[in-house]
């Protein structure tokens, strides 16, 4: 596993784009749980928004070289979802770690017959 320096190191090399798309994830969702994703167009409108100066074809690439590196799941072709890598890494690049998603035992329910 890497060392906290390599992760910052490499985090420092990213090219905007992609440092700007694991960032957008908490600052659109500030109470997302890990794994929670974002769709193409959520992205867009906040890069717009934000005056990041991407449009959503470079969206759409940078979010498939993610996924093709193992950092983001691209599901149904329309929701970019941070793999456990790239939860690492937008906890670099943010300095928030997000909270797993837990729910509380379910009792095992009566003869409902």
């Amino acid at each position: 596993m890497a060392t906290a320096e390599q992760v910052h190191e490499y985090v420092e090399s990213l090219p905007a784009i992609y440092r700007e798309i694991l960032r957008a994830f908490p600052r659109i969702q500030p109470n997302r749980k890990a794994g929670y994703g974002l769709g193409f167009q959520t992205l867009a409108a906040d890069f717009e928004r934000e005056r990041l100066g991407f449009a959503m074809g470079e969206i759409i690439l940078a979010c498939q070289e993610l996924e093709r590196q193992g950092l983001v799941q691209i599901q149904y072709e329309l929701f970019v979802h941070p793999t456990e890598r790239g939860e690492r890494l937008i906890a670099a690049i943010t300095g928030r770690e997000t909270p797993p998603v837990t729910v509380p035992p379910l009792p095992v329910p009566p003869d409902l017959g």
